[in-house]
């Protein structure tokens, strides 16, 4: 054999050996492959199976947040529901045509006989006062409104006084002003008054 016949087939050999390593190092990865794959969908199944059993803890977790929100804005109204919702529906009672102040009737009549002014007028027209705003602080209350007259501002004062829910009312001011859209003339004022619930 010459030379040249000896390297092909050295080459073919060794091409032969490369490739029977390579085949060789594929079976075995496809060995661990398989293994691995296998071994992965135990732990998948048992995954499953805990998920199944304890229910999926992301959702259970982001239920329990929700719910802890709730809890809050709950208990959040719950502190804000005992003064200032009963006392905007004693003040709606008294700013509606035919009602008025909720109040203690032997208290109302037993001040009526030592002042026969300080009884309220249940037939008054209510639209003759409204209310800009209302701020409450720690039981104290400041109030901003506008009326037809002093005497409908007086009246709306004496609603007040004769209520459960207020105590100690007392002008701030008042004032005369002309509407910038009718110039009608009305009042503005200030009260101040302590809460009671």
């Amino acid at each position: 054999m010459d030379a040249g016949q000896r390297q092909l087939l050295a080459m073919g050999g060794t091409l032969l050996f490369v490739l029977g390593g390579v085949v060789f190092v594929h079976v075995q990865a496809s060995g661990e492959l398989e293994t691995l794959t296998q071994a992965n969908n135990r732990v998948q199944a048992e995954v499953n199976a805990l998920k199944a059993e304890l229910g999926d803890y992301d959702k259970v977790k982001a239920q329990r947040e929700e719910l802890l929100k709730q809890r809050q804005s709950i208990e959040a109204l719950e502190k804000g529901r005992t003064g200032p919702v009963y006392l905007m529906r004693e003040m709606s009672e008294i700013l509606t045509p035919g009602k008025g102040p909720t109040f203690d009737r032997v208290a109302y009549e037993d001040a009526l006989r030592r002042d026969p002014n300080v009884g309220f007028n249940s037939s008054w027209d209510t639209k003759r006062v409204w209310l800009e705003s209302y701020e409450e602080k720690q039981k104290q209350v400041r109030l901003r409104g506008a009326a037809k007259s002093h005497e409908d501002a007086a009246e709306f004062m004496k609603r007040l006084n004769s209520s459960v829910f207020f105590t100690k009312v007392q002008f701030e001011n008042a004032s005369q002003k002309k509407g910038q859209q009718d110039g009608v003339r009305h009042i503005t004022f200030n009260l101040k008054a302590e809460v009671r619930y």
